[in-house]
């Protein structure tokens, strides 16, 4: 991978194929990650492994489960050894209340042995690279460098942090500096994660690190990985051109009615930062069918194309 390395977050209902072909079109050598997936899920359920299709156009890809049972990871792993996948990643950082009732995500900072003969049986299992996402800890920092020691010890070739505790889940201001420390007593490569705004905000905190890791940033915005200057120079235009291929890309493997419900959540992030926006959302969020949907976009791309068209003639 070419350093620094940048990386789309892992997202659940986010970082779909139709996502991260967009990203990647955009952004050639930009690390792409699958949503959020559940080892049990793809076990038991088609449509769950269904959500970590891709062509080969999104490569490098890499895949992120979930989930406590080391010899079921060793089982999903073998399964994607002939899949053309980039590489395996573990969470180990997930602050949701159900996957912590499950003793998986960031409940395995609490279990080291546990997380360890994951990433161990995980990387018998495949010639497949193996990394994990985890945060700074559970409620402190303490234990971040022996518990990190311990996964690359049991073969984890790459380690992300995101920046904040357990405890903290979203709250407050991402830590950065740990993640700095880490590095400097570990061998893989550390990607740092949480509260990067762009590209240059990214390589603004990188210092000995690696790489980056953009999530929510991302949401609407796949040219999160364009400098400023790059992006400031997008027409709306070119903006609502990529939303509607996007919302295309989704109609491939999604009926209409859910397709056109679910891409509302990615609307505000394309409709955004421009004045009237907030009514072109509402506008946009009220649509039903695929049709009315590119109808009023085409039609907002219009107005406002003519607006400055007329503003500077």
């Amino acid at each position: 991978m070419t350093k620094p390395i940048a990386c789309l977050a892992p997202m659940d209902g986010f970082t779909d194929t139709a996502y991260r072909r967009i990203v990647r079109k955009l952004n050639p050598e930009v690390v792409l990650f699958s949503e959020f997936t559940s080892i049990n899920g793809i076990e038991h359920s088609d449509f769950v492994r269904s959500r970590l299709d891709f062509s080969q156009e999104e490569l490098p890809y890499i895949i992120q489960l979930f989930g406590n049972e080391p010899e079921l990871f060793a089982k999903t792993v073998e399964s994607f050894k002939d899949s053309g996948v980039s590489g395996i990643d573990i969470n180990m950082g997930c602050p949701s209340k159900n996957i912590i009732k499950a003793n998986a995500g960031g409940s395995l900072m609490n279990d080291k042995d546990l997380a360890c003969r994951i990433v161990e049986a995980s990387c018998k299992a495949g010639d497949i690279p193996v990394s994990v996402k985890t945060r700074l800890g559970w409620d402190n920092r303490d234990n971040l460098v022996s518990f990190v020691s311990g996964l690359v010890d049991a073969g984890a070739c790459m380690i992300s942090i995101h920046g904040r505790t357990f405890k903290q889940k979203y709250k407050g201001v991402a830590d950065w500096g740990p993640i700095y420390d880490l590095k400097k007593k570990t061998s893989v490569p550390v990607i740092g994660n949480g509260d990067l705004k762009g590209k240059e905000h990214a390589l603004h905190m990188l210092k000995n690190l690696d790489g980056y890791m953009i999530g929510r940033a991302s949401i609407g915005n796949p040219w999160v990985f364009w400098s400023d200057e790059e992006r400031a120079a997008l027409r709306l235009k070119d903006k609502i051109d990529v939303m509607i291929h996007h919302f295309q890309l989704i109609r491939e493997f999604k009926e209409e009615k859910k397709a056109v419900i679910e891409f509302r959540k990615h609307v505000s992030g394309y409709i955004r930062g421009f004045s009237g926006a907030k009514g072109c959302r509402a506008l946009l969020m009220r649509c039903e069918s695929e049709k009315e949907l590119i109808k009023e976009a085409e039609s907002i791309a219009q107005y406002y194309e003519s607006k400055a068209t007329d503003e500077t003639e």
